[in-house]
Formats: structure tokens, C-alpha cells, sequence
């Protein structure tokens, strides 16, 4: 069967070709299309390393001179300011349904990011020698309250959230540990800030999470900040809450009567609705959305192409069918050689599309090995979906594609001739 289908291919080589290059170049263009699809389906499940549930948000926001409400006749000065706004912050955190608050400018899956520079040398010296090693993890700033407790982020060696941050201390992430040190052994070590100020001491260091849906964890730190007021409050509620029925009191009956001078609560809203808000307007999701889009129209594209391809070759062999079922060739070993055919002419295609493929990969970085990656948590996704298992597992999902699809284009109208009497398929040969 295969040398025989060998021939016929060689025989029909002058319309083969057309159809190889074809191949060629959907096997491609498909794999482009898949890898993101891949891609953002391994990064979603990835695990997030907090848990969102049951947390609420409140912003505190301010009047300005150009709104109604404005009150002229109020202090504005930062101390005038600051005390109120530590004023509406004690109110709703005073509130018996709370079992933890942060206040603060940075969250995961926020819209906010913010990086910080760090420095450390091994050395203890103050040049710029082989021994200084820098960092710029995502920084997420503490005002006040407990940030891990509230997101159930836990200390890795003790297995408790830490405790609330004092001036001058900051906790470590896994891989921000790693990539810095080389171990997570480092609490009670000292780092320079991009100032260049040896001030911050290393008090913990505790699980990676994802800064937003589209990264897997990166190395980050919290710090305190106390210095400036927070611009929202998050809160975690007590078991047993009904988040829903504490949201909507609060909106209808608390938020109202928290103003003070010229700044006053904003609506609260569950951490969710944030996350799917804040998502929805940044950069990530509105180029996945467009990747999305692109990548399934090129699949569609793909699919009509390949169909329509190999329907009308086999369409046009409809004389060839009738000669075959003359000589006593039953339907099924009809059916059987021209999807052969089809699958062979895809195979030896996608043959060819390999090394170009391969080719796209390492030029785009993505079959550097796990071992040169110093991010201990990149390094261990990367072996999921970074590497040689991502190109293995798309290159296996889009031969899969053409060859169903081409296999399929192939038995339809080759069953559809065979039901044709004879010399009605001998007409057209």
C-alpha cells in the first residue's frame, strides 16, 4: 500500500507540489498559532500562591477643587490630610466582620507594578567588585496592617504568615532569595536600595505568587512603608461572613458617613471584580486578546485551506475512483489509499517544517536550557511550557490538526465518489 501510494504521489508530482508547499508553510504558520494558545493555558494554571477569596476593596479617594462637594473652608495640608485619612482607615478596619487588613499601593493582579533595585555584596565592601550583586524584583510597598495574612502568603520556614513589617525591614520572596544569595538562609542580612542606602534588613522570606494572571512568579519584596497613607484598604474577612450581604451594608449604609474633610471611602467591591477590572485594562490582557483572536482565525484559516485543498484533489480523481471500483477495489481500500496519500503528503511536509520551526524557537529564546535560568521559579515553569516539552507538545498538537483535518478532507469526498455507479465515474476520467 505505501510503495503503491508512493508512485501515485511521484506520478501526480507536478499538482503534489503545490499541495506540499502548501503544507509547508500552514504546519508553520499553524504552530505560530498554537503556542500562545499553549502558552497562556499553561501560565492560567498556573498556581496563583495567594488566595483572593473572601477579600474586599476600598479605595480612599479625595475632592477636588473642580467637584460639588469640595469643602473649601477644610485644611488642606498633608498633615491635615494624612489625619484623615488614618481616620476613615480605623473606621472601616475597626469593624467587627475583619479579621485582617492591608493598606497600601501595590497588590497582586493589580494594575500597579512597581520594581525596586536591590543591592548585595558577599563581600561586605563598598565597591562595585565581582562580589556586588543586584536585583529588581516587583516591590510591593506595606503602609500598614499584615499584607501576608491577608493574602495567605506564608513564611517558608516557619509555615506562619509574617508578621507586620517595621521602617526599614523587608521580606524576600523565594527566588528574589535565590537569585541574591543563592539560598533562602538570608534573614538577618542587610541590602542597599538603588540609593545606595544600607538600610533594609531581611526579616523573612516566604512563597512566590503571581504579580498578574499573564507571569508566572517572579521574584518580589515587601516593604514598609509608613511613611505615606495608603491609597486603598484590603480586608479579609472572618469565616463565616457572607461577603456579599457585608459589601452591600457597607456600601449602603456604612460608606456614607465615612468622610472626613476633603477625603471620603469609595465603593467597596470583592477582589475578584478588582482583579477582572484591573486585568481587563491593562496592556497583558489586551494583547492576549488580540493574540486569542489572530490565533484562532488562523486556525479557521488553516482548517478552510486544508479542506478545500485536498476536497477538490480528491474531487478531481473521481475518474480514477470509478476505474478502481471497475477493477473490483472495494470502498474501504479506495477510502483507505487516498488517506494515505493525504496523510504521507502531510508528514513529509511537516518533515520539511521542522527545522524552520526549530529554528523560530531558538531564535526566539524559547529552548534555552532550564540550568542557565538563574530564577528558581522560572526555571522550574520553563520546564513546562518554556522548552524542549512546549516545542515537543505544539509541534505533536499541530501535525495532529492537519493530519485529522487532511484525513478527513480526504474520506468525505472519496466515500461520496464510491457511492457514484460506474460508468457515471468512468464519464469523468
Amino acid at each position: 500500500m505505501i510503495i503503491r501510494t508512493v508512485k501515485q504521489l511521484w506520478k501526480e508530482r507536478g499538482d503534489n507540489v503545490w499541495l506540499f508547499a502548501e503544507l509547508v508553510i500552514i504546519a508553520i504558520f499553524l504552530w505560530q498559532a498554537i503556542d500562545p494558545l499553549y502558552t497562556l493555558n499553561r501560565v492560567k494554571n498556573i498556581p496563583k500562591g495567594f488566595n483572593p477569596e473572601n477579600i474586599c476593596r476600598v479605595y480612599i479617594h479625595e475632592y477636588y477643587i473642580s467637584d460639588k462637594e469640595y469643602d473649601a473652608s477644610v485644611d488642606d495640608s498633608r498633615k491635615t490630610q494624612y489625619a484623615s485619612i488614618t481616620s476613615i482607615f480605623n473606621n472601616i478596619v475597626s469593624l467587627p466582620e475583619i479579621e485582617s487588613y492591608y493598606g497600601g499601593f501595590c497588590i497582586p493582579y493589580g494594575v500597579t507594578f512597581t520594581t525596586i533595585r536591590l543591592y548585595y555584596n558577599e563581600n561586605g565592601e563598598e565597591d562595585n567588585g565581582e562580589g556586588r550583586k543586584e536585583i529588581e524584583p516587583y516591590y510591593y510597598p506595606a503602609s500598614r496592617g499584615e499584607f501576608f495574612k491577608v493574602l495567605q502568603i506564608k513564611d517558608i520556614k516557619t509555615g506562619q504568615y509574617p508578621t507586620q513589617l517595621q521602617k526599614g525591614e523587608i521580606q524576600l520572596s523565594r527566588s528574589a532569595a535565590m537569585e541574591l544569595f543563592g539560598t533562602t538562609d538570608c534573614i538577618g542580612r542587610e541590602v542597599e536600595n538603588e540609593h545606595g542606602i544600607r538600610k533594609l534588613k531581611i526579616t523573612g522570606v516566604y512563597e512566590d505568587f503571581q504579580p498578574n494572571p499573564y507571569m508566572i512568579p517572579e521574584p518580589t519584596v515587601v516593604a514598609n512603608y509608613a511613611d505615606n497613607p495608603p491609597e486603598f484598604i484590603s480586608l479579609r474577612l472572618k469565616e463565616g461572613v457572607d461577603r456579599d450581604s457585608f459589601i452591600k451594608r457597607f456600601n449602603e449604609e456604612l460608606r456614607p458617613t465615612l468622610r472626613v474633610g476633603n477625603r471620603y471611602a469609595g465603593t467597596m467591591v470583592d477582589f475578584e471584580s478588582v482583579i477582572e477590572e484591573n486585568m481587563y485594562n491593562v496592556t497583558h490582557e489586551s494583547k492576549n486578546r488580540f493574540q486569542l483572536f489572530i490565533s484562532f482565525f488562523a486556525l479557521f484559516c488553516a482548517f478552510l485551506g486544508i479542506v478545500s485543498t485536498f476536497w477538490i484533489r480528491t474531487n478531481d480523481r473521481r475518474g480514477e475512483i470509478g476505474i478502481m471500483r471497475s477493477v473490483g477495489a472495494s470502498r474501504r481500500r479506495i477510502i483507505g489509499q487516498f488517506v494515505t496519500e493525504a496523510l504521507l503528503l502531510v508528514s513529509l511536509a511537516f518533515a520539511v517544517a521542522l527545522p524552520l520551526i526549530a529554528h523560530l524557537v531558538i531564535a526566539n529564546d524559547f529552548a534555552q536550557p532550564t540550568d542557565s535560568i538563574t530564577n528558581e521559579q522560572l526555571a522550574r515553569y520553563s520546564e513546562a511550557f518554556a522548552t524542549a516539552p512546549r516545542f515537543a507538545v505544539i509541534t505533536v498538537i499541530t501535525y495532529l490538526i492537519i493530519a485529522a483535518t487532511a484525513a478527513a478532507a480526504a474520506i468525505i469526498p472519496a466515500a461520496r465518489a464510491c457511492k457514484t455507479g460506474i460508468a457515471d465515474a468512468l464519464h469523468e476520467e
